[in-house]
């Protein structure tokens, strides 16, 4: 049982020289990605262990590179987003630059990187996620519909959206569109919602009746 989640940064560098000064100034916005990340994998004291993030990173020479942070064996994963900044620059000048396109490369245990964008995802997902949603504004609110708390995958976009062969990509999936309220919350606030939903659905579910 598992719960995936697809960050898509259109500007987020997927080189590793940004400055960690000025993350958002120097990265094409990476610092919205880490805060989901922080969002959709940490939790108080520990990790959600049925977790997977995975950073879609489309900006930059380097550009389109995945990150895929797995909950169920990473570890020293740290709360604060300059310490999440350190981690993934690291990843990104540790990842090999000729490595096969759409090939997972295992940087440390839980933590690995590949050569490729949202297809990359979805070839790494294939059958397991039963549901898939996306993050949209204006839409349905997800305590209004059904929502599977488990094998499930989840794409957020960062302040651009989607563009368009992401969007089209969605579409083809069937990709059903949730919202979190009705007024617009940064992505991280969203995926926190999500995630707290998706944990009273489940808590809801193993009750004795």
């Amino acid at each position: 049982m598992t719960r995936r989640f697809v960050i898509v940064g259109q500007k987020a560098t997927a080189s590793p020289d940004f400055s960690l000064v000025d993350i958002a100034g120097t990265s094409g916005r990476l610092d919205i990605l880490l805060r989901c990340l922080r969002s959709a994998l940490l939790v108080s004291h520990g990790l959600r262990r049925d977790t997977v993030v995975y950073l879609v990173l489309l900006g930059g020479e380097l550009a389109p590179r995945v990150l895929r942070v797995d909950g169920r064996h990473v570890r020293f994963i740290r709360p604060d987003e300059r310490m999440l900044a350190i981690l993934v620059q690291k990843a990104l000048t540790r990842a090999p630059a000729d490595a096969p396109p759409g090939e997972f490369f295992e940087l440390r245990p839980g933590l690995a990187v590949a050569r490729g964008g949202v297809d990359v995802v979805l070839a790494d997902v294939g059958a397991s996620a039963t549901a898939t949603y996306v993050l949209e504004e204006n839409a349905r609110d997800l305590r209004d519909g059904p929502l599977a708390s488990d094998d499930v995958l989840v794409f957020v976009g960062d302040h651009h959206g989607f563009d368009e062969a992401t969007r089209a990509r969605l579409d083809a999936l069937g990709a059903v569109a949730i919202g979190v309220g009705p007024i617009s919350v940064h992505a991280d606030d969203a995926i926190t919602i999500v995630c707290n939903e998706m944990d009273r659905r489940k808590a809801a579910a193993t009750v004795p009746s």
